[in-house]
């Protein structure tokens, strides 16, 4: 194809040819050279493959020189050391905070009690390669020299008084005395522990009117003032319930709601809020006093969500001490159309069966609770077959740190041994118990002890056929050692008092041996041989120590030896020992253990199984 130049210009047809003809040539050229000059100018890495540089992560490091403390502190919340490995980053950000460390640094410091620390920073290296040293020296901290606290309000004057500590002990109690550093946390949390100290309890509507710290950076001193007015004193007014439809008002104010006129105190409110819970009566409860009235006397307003009036339920299970287990609970809050609540439970177990029926009455307002109930057990181990038949009424009073109680049972036995004549021994035994805890968790402790003591009898003639004098005595020690270590000190003491053993129940004598007990031995297995069989003996004793270690925070080692045994004589105890080891696990419904022991005295090894804290 020819062109044709016409006056020196293309024609409007030549151009359009020959624009075609120029992108045909580069399209060919693109196929020939298929690397463009961009291309050729983009990086390359050590094998020879292109870099983009977007993709490029710009880093850096920060060194920190100062002391231990003071450096933790730095790396945790620097801007140029949190953004460090930010894909955000660049050259122009880098130096940006860079430029700011300094200050940052200071008041960071400043939280700490030091007002005048040297800082130096030094940028070093290159792109690719930077390092941002940040050196500090602290200098001395501030320290509190002065405080001022002054009350206003009906708070002015007071003394001690029960749970209240009364003007001069709210000052004592002040967190942040004289001599200490001043830490703007430590300052906070201080004015907020006084004020819950005094608002807690007769001053709900407490403020905190005024608070001050002077700080001399020179002197290294500072200086603390704070106001708090009380407003006046409040107290406990009529109860208000809401919610219930089952139940009358009888059950609420049998837990001992506050006394109408009693002072304010947020603590009996959380405390009766837990007793509305713990009863069973109902499954939601809210407990609040009504501070918006702006009266002296102020109602305690009660919210509940009331349970369902019966429950039944099935459950299996197994022991190592009595196998196989079915068990059958049946509950009833309105139990023939009181406010009494039945609870009953059929256990069929491999050696052991019993069926029982408790009826507890609401709590009155002198704080006694009261029950009766009956219950049949059949058991059969070592050889002695005993069926007993048990009526009984029962008084309780106290609350889960101290309860008290009293009880009269009546007992009709029946006892089988193989060889022997049978024995039907009867007893109206009067026995007063109490058990004190002062725990820092009842369900899963690791501070603290617990204990049982009781002390009863039966006179004979009374539905008994033998008098005798029955004492008992158990307890639990808890004490933690270091960050994941526990020891646990656990005991028993019993014994029964009478001229002839023939005609005492012997379910009022002593057997050793299991999970609860003598661990190495069989349920049981420990008391006084009769032909075949092992009896009760009059005298127990029975001691353990064990050491818990957790090497994550559920899953953990025990270490342990017991020893105790049964006795008619204390000068016949001869102890039976048993050590091991076994696994702890503190699973969300209790702590679970598996226990592996050696019994020195039989020479055999057992597996005992425990959930939960039996007490």
């Amino acid at each position: 194809m020819a062109y044709s130049i016409n006056k020196g210009l293309w024609s409007k047809t030549d151009a359009v040819w020959h624009i075609l003809l120029c992108a045909v040539a580069l399209m060919l050229m693109g196929l020939v050279f298929p690397v463009s000059a961009q291309e050729a100018a983009t990086p390359k890495d050590a094998a020879g493959q292109p870099v983009d540089k977007r993709l490029e992560k710009f880093t850096y490091k920060v060194k920190i020189e100062a002391p231990l403390k003071i450096s933790s502190l730095l790396q945790d919340n620097l801007s140029i050391s949190k953004w460090q490995h930010s894909a955000e980053m660049n050259d122009r950000q880098l130096r940006r905070m860079y430029r700011a460390a300094p200050a940052e640094v200071r008041e960071l410091m400043e939280t700490e009690g030091y007002y005048g620390p040297e800082v130096e920073t030094q940028l070093l290296g290159e792109r690719g390669d930077r390092t941002v040293v940040i050196s500090v020296k602290p200098g001395k901290p501030v320290k509190v020299t002065d405080v001022s606290i002054t009350f206003e309000g009906d708070v002015v004057g007071t003394k001690p008084k029960r749970n209240f500590p009364g003007e001069e002990g709210l000052k004592k109690g002040w967190k942040m005395p004289v001599g200490t550093v001043f830490r703007m946390e430590d300052w906070e949390t201080a004015k907020l522990a006084l004020f819950k100290e005094l608002s807690r309890t007769r001053y709900p509507r407490a403020t905190i009117k005024h608070t001050q710290a002077v700080v001399d950076p020179e002197t290294h001193s500072a200086s603390l003032e704070v106001v708090m007015d009380s407003g006046r004193e409040v107290r406990f007014g009529e109860t208000v319930i809401i919610g219930l439809r089952r139940y009358s008002e009888q059950v609420i104010h049998g837990l001992h709601p506050p006394k109408k006129g009693s002072v304010y105190d947020e603590n009996r409110l959380q405390r009766f809020q837990s007793r509305l819970l713990d009863s069973g009566y109902f499954n939601g409860a809210d407990v609040v006093a009504d501070l918006e009235t702006g009266a002296d006397e102020i109602p305690v307003i009660v919210k509940v969500h009331e349970n369902y009036q019966k429950h039944a339920s099935v459950g299996i299970g197994y022991s190592t001490d009595t196998r196989e287990r079915a068990t059958l609970t049946y509950e009833n809050f309105n139990f023939i159309r009181q406010d009494w609540h039945l609870k009953s439970s059929v256990v069929v177990q491999d050696r052991e069966q019993t069926a029982k029926a408790d009826v507890y009455l609401p709590e009155n307002e002198d704080g006694f609770r009261d029950s009766f109930g009956v219950a049949y057990d059949r058991s059969d181990f070592r050889g002695l077959d005993t069926r007993t038949v048990g009526l009984n009424v029962r008084r309780a009073w106290g609350n889960p740190r101290f309860e008290q109680y009293v009880m009269l049972e009546y007992l009709n036995e029946h006892d089988r041994i193989e060889g022997s004549k049978d024995e039907r021994p009867e007893a109206l035994p009067v026995t007063y118990g109490l058990i004190k805890r002062h725990l820092d968790n009842r369900f899963a402790p690791t501070e603290g002890y617990q204990v049982e003591a009781q002390v009863g009898g039966a006179v004979e003639g009374m539905l008994t056929d033998e008098s005798f004098i029955r004492g008992y005595l158990k307890g639990r020690y808890y004490h933690r050692v270091g960050q994941r270590g526990d020891i646990i000190i656990r005991g028993e003491l019993g014994a029964v008092l009478s001229d002839d053993k023939k005609g005492v129940p012997s379910t009022v004598m002593f057997r050793a041996g299991g999970d609860q007990s003598v661990r190495g031995y069989s349920y049981d297995s420990l008391g006084i041989r009769r032909g075949e069989a092992v009896v009760g003996g009059r005298y127990l004793a029975v001691g353990s120590l064990e050491y818990q270690h957790y090497f994550w925070d559920a899953w953990g080692l025990a270490f342990f030896v017991d020893a105790g045994n049964v006795a008619d004589k204390w000068a016949d105890m001869d102890y039976a020992v048993g050590y091991g080891v076994g696994v702890r696990w503190k699973s969300p419904a209790g702590p679970i253990g598996v226990d592996l022991a050696y019994g020195e005295k039989t020479g055999n090894f057992h597996l005992h199984f425990s959930f939960g804290l039996t007490f």
